[in-house]
Parts: structure tokens; C-alpha cells; sequence
């Protein structure tokens, strides 16, 4: 069992943790209220790992942070934390409870990133307006027009500035690819 606490306002606080195994304190307390080095050596984080809790590994957003791992995160004070642990009482261990959130949020990504092919990005410029595109590929207003917009956006990532007439190119081939009948 680990007992850990935390305590932030506007980005400053403090963090202990303290372990204990068949009721004898194994581990801690420790605390820190300086968070330079490595987020493996911070104190719940510590504690997390001393538990048997790995990282989701490189590629994940925040890998290393295990207090986000276990969901600590999602919670602002220790009523929401008190709420998760019920939630998570009956799973017989981490990799269970693991398994039933990754399962449980599966859905709400999978939708975030089905979003994020109409959604533009913020400060990447396109040759071509969603009028202009509608007019070029036929479209009805909607997500598709978001889509290509997006797929603009993408080329100038990955190829630099696009010229009006390679952006029009780029985007006939992409709705065909798309199985649209662009106009020609």
C-alpha cells in the first residue's frame, strides 16, 4: 500500500509518498517540493514504481509521468482520487485495472481522432479556401471540405508551401483516393 499526497496551486507545490508491504513501512516518507530531475525520481512516481506500475512507454504522451499512468491525474483532490479507487476496487491487480481503463477510453479516442482529420490546425496555411475547394472537388458544405482542408495542411507540413495549382493537384488525387468524383 502507498500512501501519497500532493499539493499544487498555480504550478507550485509539493509531493510525498511513503510504501508499505504486509504492514511494515518499506519505503519513505519522501518528499519533494523541487521537480528538476528525472519525473522517475519524484516521490508518488517512486512509490508507483516500488509497486510494480511500468510506464505505458516512449510514444505515449507524459510515459514516464506514472502518476498519470494510474489515472491520478483525472483527479483534482482526494475525493476524486477516493472515487477512482472504488471504481478500480474489484480489479484483482494494476494490470486488470489497466486493461479496463485503456478499454473504457478506447472509444473517447478513437472518436478525438476521427475529429481531428476534419478539424484545421492552427497556423498552417492552405492556398485554397473551403469555398474554393467545394467549387474545385464538388462537395457538398461539410466534413469533407474539413478533410481536404486538413489534407492541405498536412502536404505543407510534410513538403513545405504549396502553390495553388500543386495544392489543386494534390487534392484531386486525394479525393480520388477518397473515392470522390471531383470535378474536372
Amino acid at each position: 500500500m502507498a500512501h501519497v499526497q500532493a499539493d499544487f496551486w498555480g504550478g507550485e507545490g509539493d509531493q510525498t509518498a511513503a510504501l508499505w508491504r504486509a504492514g511494515v513501512r518499506e519505503w519513505g516518507p519522501v518528499h519533494t517540493s523541487e521537480f528538476s530531475g528525472p519525473r522517475e525520481d519524484w516521490p508518488i512516481n517512486a512509490a508507483l514504481a516500488l509497486l510494480g506500475v511500468t510506464s505505458a512507454g516512449p510514444g505515449a504522451p507524459d510515459y514516464r509521468d506514472l502518476f498519470l499512468v494510474v489515472g491520478l491525474g483525472q483527479g483534482r483532490d482526494e475525493e476524486d482520487w477516493r472515487r477512482a479507487a472504488l471504481k478500480a476496487y474489484d480489479a484483482a491487480d494494476y494490470d486488470e485495472w489497466h486493461a479496463r481503463e485503456q478499454a473504457e477510453r478506447e472509444p473517447e479516442e478513437r472518436a478525438a481522432a476521427e475529429r481531428a482529420v476534419y478539424e484545421r490546425l492552427p497556423g498552417i496555411p492552405v492556398p485554397l479556401n473551403g469555398k474554393e475547394i467545394i467549387t474545385l472537388l464538388g462537395l457538398p458544405q461539410g466534413r469533407t471540405t474539413g478533410a481536404a482542408i486538413r489534407h492541405l495542411q498536412q502536404l505543407h507540413i510534410d513538403r513545405g508551401p504549396q502553390s495553388r495549382e500543386e495544392a489543386e493537384a494534390a487534392l484531386r488525387v486525394w479525393a480520388a483516393q477518397q473515392g470522390l468524383a471531383p470535378r474536372s
